[in-house]
């Protein structure tokens, strides 16, 4: 059995340890990175074309029940032949399937929809949740929060029997501990991002602009990486510091600070790394900034292991921050959990309110970013794997203020 088979299986005992923990009855995915999680394949239609609950993965407590994977006809024909522990419900989309050789026993012949129909995976959901053994009274933790309002109310109507409960909070507790499978993805997606980030470095000069610079990072991080796409360069030249869909036209000038925040994306896990740069000598207030943020980012590098509250290492990092030179620093969190998010930055939190305490296998981020009127953005982050002794730095890149 590989790696990924193996994580499969791993990810299918957790939840069904959880929802037997937590008194629940099956576990619903419909977010197209908490679908890839539990089945490992991932939806095109959710994460290219944006269409929400294209797909459903669904856990059962029950230790004798396979889960299921709902997925379309058309996105299905491209699925192993066996995923282990899951079997397979598809249903009809607009797009016609020839199957001239027969080698197909389950050929949809109906009449087909004109065109995509939101309601289409969630109908069969809603016939097979029943058929899977769940009875009136069952309760069942879904995405609720993250559903359409139409949604809801259609899984209300359609299956009235059953009790919901919020998945949210499993989903965040599930996907914070890593299996082999995801630390060696985000290790490699660290890895090509550094990489990426040092060829784009290349361009640096007087007369860049970010989008040069965006442009540089992907197409280096393309060059190894495989199963999805690069998956963001926010990167800043000179004062303008606020993201942007489109970049800023400022051409960098000599005192410029040129601030990375990027990852690559292997197999659907992302990097979130950061480093800063200055086109020449920088002006006074970005040293400060810097000379703060680096003993405060070293302090909590030092103290992430297992065991350590995460609001610990916030408090600790805030503390050293501001006694360094900038008193009135304020940020809600210092680093984040890593993984399959597409928003990049996911669950659990180093910041005040979040009370949970490290444990092995789980990768973070420590970040420490710095945003001034006039200045620009300065910014340091790193990955880092929890160990059953302490921490695995995966970033190699120095973490100084490199003057080019």
């Amino acid at each position: 059995m590989n790696l990924k088979d193996n994580h499969l299986l791993n990810v299918a005992d957790r939840a069904k340890d959880l929802l037997e923990r937590e008194g629940l009855d099956a576990l619903i995915a419909s977010s197209a990175e908490n679908v890839y999680y539990l089945s490992g394949q991932p939806s095109v239609f959710m994460y290219t074309f944006r269409m929400s609950e294209a797909a459903f993965a669904v856990v059962f407590r029950d230790p004798g029940r396979n889960s299921i994977l709902i997925m379309s006809e058309f996105e299905a024909s491209g699925l192993p032949e066996v995923i282990p522990g899951f079997d397979i419900v598809t249903y009809p989309q607009w797009i016609d399937l020839d199957d001239p050789f027969g080698m197909r026993k389950d050929l949809f012949t109906g009449e087909r929809p004109d065109a995509p129909r939101p309601d289409a995976a969630l109908a069969a959901l809603a016939e097979t949740l029943p058929a899977s053994g769940l009875t009136a009274g069952a309760v069942v933790a879904a995405e609720l929060g993250g559903m359409r309002g139409g949604t809801r109310a259609l899984l209300a109507e359609r299956l009235p029997l059953l009790r919901w409960a919020e998945a949210a909070p499993l989903f965040t507790a599930l996907r914070a501990r890593k299996t082999g499978f995801e630390i060696a993805q985000l290790r490699e997606s660290c890895a090509i991002s550094e990489e990426a980030l040092s060829a784009a470095v290349q361009d640096i000069a007087a007369g860049v602009t970010a989008a040069e610079l965006a442009a540089a990072f992907r197409i280096a991080a393309t060059r190894r990486c495989f199963g999805f796409s690069e998956r963001f360069a926010t990167i800043s030249v000179g004062p303008q510091f606020a993201p942007a869909s489109v970049y800023s036209p400022h051409r960098a000038a000599p005192g410029d600070i040129i601030k990375f925040d990027v990852g690559a994306d292997v197999q659907g896990y992302g990097a979130d790394i950061a480093r800063t740069f200055a086109l020449g000598e920088p002006g006074d207030a970005a040293k400060r900034a810097y000379a703060a943020l680096r003993p405060g980012h070293d302090r909590m590098l030092e103290l992430v292991g297992p065991g350590v509250p995460m609001a610990a290492v916030f408090a600790e990092g805030m503390q050293v921050i501001r006694r360094s030179g900038l008193p009135d620093y304020n940020r809600g969190h210092l680093g984040h959990s890593i993984g399959l998010a597409l928003a990049t930055e996911e669950a659990p939190f180093f910041s005040a309110a979040d009370t949970t305490v490290l444990e092995p296998n789980m990768v973070v981020c420590i970040e420490t970013p710095y945003y001034g009127y006039g200045v620009g953005s300065v910014m340091i982050e790193d990955m880092l794997l929890i160990t059953e002794n302490g921490n695995e730095r995966l970033n190699k890149l120095t973490r100084d203020l490199v003057v080019l």
